[in-house]
């Protein structure tokens, strides 16, 4: 079954103990669907490359009466449902394509996603085997058939697959998750603004999906592990941006392999850090008085803290233009702030370490795709960070990272950039 939705999804987390008000406000306003099987199996495909692009989700899933054991094991002769979904930006909307195969056996799956070479125009080089999981116990509240729909999940947990068929659990979620999904006609009626309120009044925070989730998990747990790289207590930013098209996402690999053969004279890929992270976070911005936007950030349980950055353009030995040094300014957020006009940037990313040959300095390399409403930016940036640098360990940072940004320029024609995520924001129309 194949079918293509235009609709705006939005994800709150919820409270624990304001979930149940919540589920009866819902149960007295829409349609309540009952399944004998509430918990949501759920597997996520990808490869240590993480090669499935940011538009891509492919998942095999399963209704069952209880989560997936802290440690399971699958049996591949279990039927299960497999969807392979797309998301693309037309026009400020996103256009979301699912396919839908029922009753197919884990080992059918495996062997179906297993052959996949190419992607959109993406290339698969190494094969997709299931990489994490997630299962949740499921509410499904409906308007009608083309209406509104909402689900509410509770004892959301996050795994990762230790062998084919085998996984152990990362974490639980402390919270519920209620997923808002509005066709277009109906962004603005009543009900959509009353579930909105709900939200709001219920004090419901816009949180990322679980794959995202479940991939920042497994990202923390290898660099507890000392298997990826943690980024260090720094107060300067040295970033290269160049600008990549959203059918390109080839590149980053490519370039990976690069400097796996040696081929940027002076740098390799990190040997203590060689692996393809991959995570996902929502960055929240506030319109202040001076009409300009500000981040802001949690700081400790409600308190948050503002996010000034000071941009400048460093002199680079090639003049690329687009080397960047920053430095940030935090500061306490007034409550008053807190009530502004915001908009919500959701920014997922991979990237690898490099250093230099004779092992000094740790270089990001990195591909992200950022998503506001029905809008998104692609880009790759060259990262180094920084405390409080003497001029000289600056300038050499901001010489390493334009070396790296001018290879990739050259060899893949492309395009350097000085646009910032906060001023491709003020940008896009309100």
């Amino acid at each position: 079954m194949i079918n293509n939705q235009t609709r705006a999804e939005i994800r709150y987390y919820l409270e624990p103990g304001k979930t149940r008000k919540v589920r009866k406000a819902l149960s007295q306003m829409m349609n309540r669907n009952i399944f004998p099987n509430p918990y949501n199996q759920t597997l996520y495909f990808n490869n240590d490359e993480h090669e499935v692009p940011f538009t891509y989700s492919i998942r095999a899933r399963r209704y069952e009466n209880r989560p997936l054991r802290n440690r399971f094991r699958l049996d591949p002769k279990d039927e299960w449902i497999f969807e392979l979904k797309t998301t693309r930006s037309v026009n400020g909307r996103f256009i979301r394509h699912k396919r839908r195969d029922e009753e197919l056996s884990l080992r059918e799956i495996l062997d179906l996603v297993g052959q996949m070479k190419k992607l959109g125009g993406i290339h698969i080089r190494h094969k997709l085997v299931p990489y994490a999981a997630a299962s949740y116990a499921r509410s499904h509240f409906l308007e009608n058939q083309k209406g509104i729909r909402v689900t509410v999940d509770d004892d959301v947990r996050f795994y990762r697959f230790t062998g084919e068929f085998t996984g152990l659990m990362l974490g639980k979620a402390g919270h519920s998750i209620v997923e808002l999904k509005i066709p277009p006609r109906k962004t603005s009626s009543p009900l959509a603004n009353e579930l909105q309120r709900i939200m709001r009044d219920e004090s419901g925070v816009q949180g990322i999906s679980k794959k995202a989730t479940t991939f920042n998990l497994i990202a923390d747990n290898f660099q507890k592990a000392g298997e990826a790289y943690e980024i260090p207590r720094h107060d300067t930013e040295i970033e290269a941006k160049i600008a990549v098209d959203g059918d390109g996402q080839d590149v980053f690999h490519e370039i990976r392999e690069d400097f796996t053969r040696g081929n940027l004279d002076g740098f390799r890929l990190s040997p203590e850090y060689p692996r393809v992270m991959e995570t996902g976070k929502l960055h929240y911005y506030v319109l202040t008085p001076t009409n300009d936007y500000v981040r802001i950030e949690p700081k400790r349980s409600s308190e948050y803290q503002t996010v000034r950055e000071d941009l400048e353009l460093a002199e680079d030995p090639y003049q690329l233009g687009n080397v960047i040094r920053r430095k940030e300014t935090k500061g306490e957020a007034r409550p008053i702030l807190l009530k502004q006009p915001s908009r919500i940037l959701q920014r997922k990313r991979k990237y690898f370490m490099v250093e230099k040959n004779d092992g000094t300095g740790d270089y990001a390399v990195v591909i992200d795709r950022t998503t506001h409403k029905g809008h998104e930016l692609y880009q790759m940036e060259v990262e180094d960070v920084l405390e409080s640098p003497p001029f000289g360990i600056e300038q050499r940072s901001v010489a390493d990272v334009a070396s790296i940004a001018n290879f990739l320029v050259d060899e893949y024609s492309l395009e350097p950039t000085t646009l910032t995520k906060g001023e491709w924001l003020m940008s896009l129309p309100s």
